[in-house]
């Protein structure tokens, strides 16, 4: 039975994320409008302020700020723990700058129903917050590991969202979605070249995951929903997944993108494999 909802589902990508500002942007102007969030990493924090009714202007304000600033410290530990350090930074510049700009403490405060994905490193498994203080659900689902240390919830371990989830398309469509709306934060391509280094290593072998879990999950929900999953490539040479540089380009990017890409009522099904 059709129920009629419409869900925006926003990825993991790091300083990619500008690119769902955009995005929403063009849902705006349409006159799209979401019935629930889904966000991972990233795209939770997006979540969370569309959630919270804060204006675009507002949201690029928001993302022009992290351009400008240093939201994440050098962890001591690493000085005299090695190897059994928590994580290489300490994110606690991020929350913060999460606490001083969000206008609401709660899930039950928010607009739009809000749906925050992360890992628990106990059970191995998604985890679906929904419920209760905003950001610790935030700090966990961006907690990359090895970059930033696991947050406690509930006697629990939770780290980033897109360890095990990060294109939540499925989880939209078990919570009734007819219409989903989401947009790739990262450039799905084939490689042409070796992968080296540690952290390119780690960064390519979750992509690799991400992609194959995504072609399974449009395979069992595309025949049932209207799916917007919008491919965009952006060559922006960033450094590293922190590389906010060229935020202002990836939101306009995205944004003249998307909007003519919604409509002409684009649904990018099934997914093709750049090459570059």
């Amino acid at each position: 039975m059709e129920s009629g909802k419409a869900a925006l589902v926003l990825c993991g990508g790091g300083a990619q994320g500008a690119a769902e500002i955009g995005f929403y942007q063009a849902m705006v102007e349409l006159g799209i409008s979401p019935d629930f969030i889904v966000g991972t990493s990233v795209g939770a924090l997006n979540g969370a302020f569309i959630a919270c009714g804060m204006d675009i202007s507002r949201m690029k304000e928001i993302w022009m700020e992290i351009s400008n600033r240093k939201l994440y410290s050098f962890n001591p530990e690493l000085l005299w723990k090695w190897g059994d350090a928590s994580s290489l930074f300490k994110p606690t510049g991020l929350k913060r700058f999460l606490k001083k700009r969000l206008p609401v403490d709660t899930f039950e405060e928010l607009e739009i129903p809000l749906t925050v994905v992360a890992t628990d490193l106990q059970t191995a498994e998604s985890v679906y917050l929904e419920k209760g203080l905003l950001l610790p659900a935030l700090m966990a689902s961006t907690a990359l590991p090895v970059y930033f240390p696991p947050k406690r919830i509930n006697e629990h371990q939770l780290v980033d969202g897109g360890i095990t989830n990060n294109i939540p398309v499925d989880n939209a469509y078990e919570q009734g979605a007819d219409s989903i709306y989401c947009i790739l934060t990262d450039c799905r391509h084939r490689l042409s070249h070796t992968v080296s280094g540690l952290f390119n290593m780690i960064i390519r072998t979750a992509q690799v995951k991400q992609y194959q879990k995504l072609r399974t999950d449009v395979q069992k929900i595309a025949q049932n929903t209207n799916l917007y999953l919008l491919d965009l490539c952006i060559n922006t040479h960033l450094t590293s997944m922190l590389d906010f540089s060229k935020t202002e380009l990836i939101i306009e990017e995205a944004y003249r993108f998307s909007k003519r890409a919604l409509e002409q009522g684009y649904g990018c099904v099934p997914l093709p494999v750049k090459t570059t």
